[in-house]
C-alpha cells in the first residue's frame, strides 16, 4: 500500500517526533532500570516476543499470517536514557517537519543520498554528537557526552535473532553500528525496519513519540510508560486501562507481592499524575485502573 500523501501534513518547529515500529524498538523490557549488578554493562539477557506478522502472499494475493518469534540479546545495563537515544536516532533518521496521521498505513519514506530507505534494511544518520544530545533531551556537558559514547557501545551490542515458524528462515543482525571522531562527527547505521525487511512484511503498525512531551517527563518509569500509551493510543483515542496491565509495561521482570504493591503506588501517585499534567493527555484514576484519552487538541 502506498503512503497517501494528504496524510503528511507539515508540522510547528517546536514539535519533534519519532516514528517507530511496535515489534522493534518499543518492545518491552529493553530499557528497563538498570540493577545493582557488578560489571552490569558486561551481563547480558535475553528478552523473547512471540508475536503474529501478516504479509500478502504473491501467488495467491491472499493475506497470510506468520509466527514470528524475536529474541533479543541486550546489555543488562539499558535504561530509558539508552532508549531516549535510541528514539533521538530515529527521529533524526526520518524527514524533519513531516507528521504521520493515525489513519496512515505504513511509515513514510525516508529521504536519503541513494534513494528511499523503504527497500533497506539500514537507515544512516550523519550528525554531530552535540546535535544527537539535543534531540535525546540531554545536556552537554563531559559527562553527557561519556553518557552518549557509553549507550552507543551498549546499543551496538544489541543482537536480535529471529525466527519465522511459518516460512522457516531464521536469522540474526545487530541493533545499530556506529562510527564516530575526537571532533564530534558521528555516523549511525540503524537496523530500522526489521519487522518490515528482514521478514519481508508489507504492512506494519507504527507509533509516533511525541519527543518534547518524553523529554518533560522526570521519572524514567513515566518515560516508559508515555513510550507504550503512545504506540497503543493514538491520538483522539480514549481506554480503561487496568493498573496491572500499566504495570507490565513498565516493569517487565518478575517482582514480590510486596515490590507490586510499591510499583502500584508509584504509578497512582506518581507516573499517571505526571503524564496527565501533559497537554495532550487527561488521565481519570479509578478504583481497578485508568481511564487515559490522547487528545486530538491540547487541553
Amino acid at each position: 500500500m502506498q503512503t497517501s500523501k494528504k496524510a503528511l501534513v507539515p508540522i510547528s518547529l517546536e514539535q519533534s517526533f519519532a516514528l517507530c515500529e511496535l515489534e522493534y524498538a518499543l518492545t518491552d523490557g529493553l530499557f528497563e532500570p538498570t540493577r545493582k549488578i557488578k560489571n552490569a554493562h558486561l551481563t547480558l539477557r535475553e528478552v523473547i516476543r512471540e508475536t503474529k506478522l501478516t504479509r500478502k502472499n504473491d501467488e495467491t494475493g491472499k493475506i497470510e499470517e506468520e509466527a514470528i518469534t524475536l529474541t533479543f540479546v541486550v546489555p543488562s545495563v539499558l535504561n530509558a536514557l539508552a532508549e531516549s537515544i535510541l528514539l533521538a536516532i530515529i527521529k533524526m533518521s526520518g524527514i524533519n517537519g513531516i507528521r504521520v496521521e493515525p489513519d496512515q498505513p505504513i511509515l513514510p519514506l525516508f529521504s536519503t543520498a541513494e534513494g528511499g530507505a523503504k527497500a533497506k534494511a539500514r537507515v544512516q544518520t550523519t550528525c554531530k554528537q552535540y546535535q544527537l544530545l539535543k534531540e535525546a533531551g540531554m545536556s552537554t556537558g563531559n559527562h553527557d557526552y561519556q553518557q552518549l559514547d557509553f549507550y552507543l557501545k551498549q546499543m551496538a551490542r544489541v543482537t536480535i535473532e529471529w525466527k519465522n515458524h511459518t516460512t522457516g528462515w531464521r536469522g540474526a543482525c545487530h541493533l545499530m553500528e556506529y562510527i564516530t571522531h575526537e571532533d564530534g562527527s558521528l555516523i549511525i547505521q540503524l537496523n530500522w525496519r526489521l519487522a518490515g525487511v528482514v521478514l519481508g512484511i508489507v504492512g506494519y503498525d507504527y507509533a509516533v513519540i511525541d519527543l518534547n512531551e518524553r523529554h518533560s517527563l522526570e521519572k524514567d518509569a513515566g518515560k516508559t510508560l508515555h513510550r507504550w500509551l503512545s504506540a497503543h493510543l493514538w491520538r483522539g483515542k480514549s481506554e480503561f486501562i487496568t493498573y496491572g496491565k500499566l504495570i507490565n509495561h513498565i516493569w517487565t521482570q518478575e517482582a514480590t507481592p510486596a515490590t507490586q504493591r510499591k510499583r502500584l503506588e508509584r504509578l497512582r501517585k506518581e507516573i499517571l499524575p505526571e503524564l496527565d499534567k501533559l497537554s495532550n493527555w487527561t488521565i481519570k484514576l479509578l478504583k481497578e485502573g485508568a481511564h487515559i484519552t490522547h487528545l486530538k487538541d491540547p487541553k
